[in-house]
């Protein structure tokens, strides 16, 4: 239960109308879930205002509503300054009223992999609160946290970025006691410029870690040596062969169904299966396990919590059939994810190997240059054909041709339904297909069809 008094503490807010004794079972800022009794916050986006949705929630039974300005409604209402902030306010009320370890996850690539793992290991010990969807953002991360109950006992918060200021935000609101960095490559360059800006962002993290907390990087990583760790924090370290705290001592199998390996795990040897392909996903996977070590689980949990973890579609997601295999990786793309998606597929034991790519979007006054080494990293990878769409597709094929690609097997489709024709003669053909674009270049309809027609 939330107080009248509970929310304007937490946000600095004033009461002009309703009572000061009314309590608010839950908070919420959508009204298509809004359940009575809940307090409505209205956020104001770029793209709506749900200070429209006012009379809505109240006539849904909400007792009350935080606004920007006032409203004459016959019920609570609690004016701020923003709306955004004070719901990031409450969060961070909220999770100080916790003693409970917090892990907090960034990088520019593979959050979401260590987060699964990460959760799915404290879910052997305890339960475990761990951020859903794509819910990493200045209004995810305060609707994960206000989902805090007393039968918690983990954690687990993914923190994305594409401005400064937002880690910053963000971890000062979960304020973490062990956070991680995944790695740092080229990643919303249209908001943070630069690898330095990059770095910069990330390693916000680790200045709102709680004092006396952890924080874990690969220090073995490019741009990692950057990072700067505030004094009062440990470190664990993990990397896949380097002396490190955590690390990969003998790779047994990386194939398409995943990885068998055995990790040194603070000087214990425990073999771990990683179900989904990849070097860097035994990576995410180290990286992990480094959270497990700092909560003291020991490296059975460890190994059972990762083998059984569990991930959202379209993350290098494989579909076998007798007709074709597909690796569905279109939920996102930057340059680092795109080359491992071509080293999983350069891996594959298939007669016929296709890349169906498009573009890398937020990449800024860089994009053209990370296109072009798309094309040169495709070429390198030794697919048989080459399909790319979007703005940047005559980049990556012309890059792709002048590293030595034949020009034949690179193809160029105006849109989604060109590429499925460029298609239509695999099936059967013992091939295997990468389809991997930014979320927005809607590639998840091209694996769509190829599930169909398999």
């Amino acid at each position: 239960m939330w107080s009248v008094n509970d929310i304007i503490t937490a946000t600095g807010g004033r009461l002009i109308s309703g009572s000061q004794e009314t309590e608010f079972s839950s908070i919420s800022t959508d009204t298509r879930s809004l359940k009575p009794g809940d307090l409505f916050i209205a956020l104001k986006g770029e793209h709506h205002d749900a200070h429209a949705f006012v009379a809505e929630a109240f006539s849904k039974g909400a007792k009350g509503a935080l606004v920007m300005h006032p409203f004459d409604y016959h019920g609570t209402v609690i004016v701020v300054s923003n709306t955004l902030t004070a719901l990031g306010d409450l969060a961070q009320y909220l999770r100080n009223s916790f003693n409970l370890p917090v892990v907090g996850i960034t990088g520019s690539t593979g959050k979401t992999t260590v987060k699964e793992f990460v959760a799915s290991i404290l879910s052997r010990e305890g339960k475990c609160l761990k951020t859903e969807k794509n819910f990493n953002n200045l209004v995810g991360v305060p609707i994960t946290l206000l989902g805090l109950k007393k039968e918690h006992d983990f954690a687990v918060i993914e923190m994305g970025t594409n401005r400064p200021g937002e880690i910053e935000r963000l971890s000062s609101i979960a304020r973490p006691n062990i956070s991680v960095i995944t790695n740092i490559s080229p990643a919303h360059l249209n908001g943070l410029k630069s690898i330095e800006g990059i770095i910069k962002e990330k390693q916000a993290i680790f200045r709102n870690t709680i004092p006396g907390g952890i924080a874990i990087l690969n220090p073995y990583m490019d741009y990692m040596d950057g990072i700067e760790i505030p004094k009062g924090l440990d470190r664990i370290t993990f990397s896949l062969s380097e002396d490190t705290d955590v690390r990969a001592k003998n790779i047994i199998s990386s194939n398409m169904q995943g990885s068998d390996f055995v990790a040194d795990i603070a000087g214990k040897d425990v073999r771990i299966k990683v179900g989904i392909p990849g070097m860097h996903n035994i990576l995410n996977a180290l990286a992990a396990s480094a959270c497990a070590v700092a909560l003291g689980m020991d490296t059975e949990t460890i190994a059972y919590g990762i083998e059984n973890a569990g991930f959202p579609g379209s993350r290098v997601e494989v579909t076998v059939s007798d007709a074709l295999t597909i690796i569905d990786d279109s939920y996102n793309a930057n340059p680092a994810s795109m080359k491992a998606a071509l080293d999983i597929l350069k891996g594959f034991p298939h007669t016929f190997k296709i890349a169906v790519l498009g573009d890398m979007l937020e990449l800024g006054s860089d994009s053209s240059y990370w296109h072009e080494e798309l094309g040169r990293w495709a070429a390198s990878s030794g697919v048989d054909r080459l399909i790319v769409t979007g703005k940047f597709a005559s980049l990556v094929a012309d890059s792709a041709i002048s590293e030595g690609m034949d020009a034949s097997s690179v193809f160029k489709a105006s849109g989604i339904e060109e590429v499925k024709g460029l298609m239509s003669d695999i099936i059967g053909k013992d091939a295997v297909v990468l389809v991997k674009a930014s979320r927005a270049v809607q590639l998840d309809r091209i694996v769509g069809y190829l599930k169909a027609v398999a």
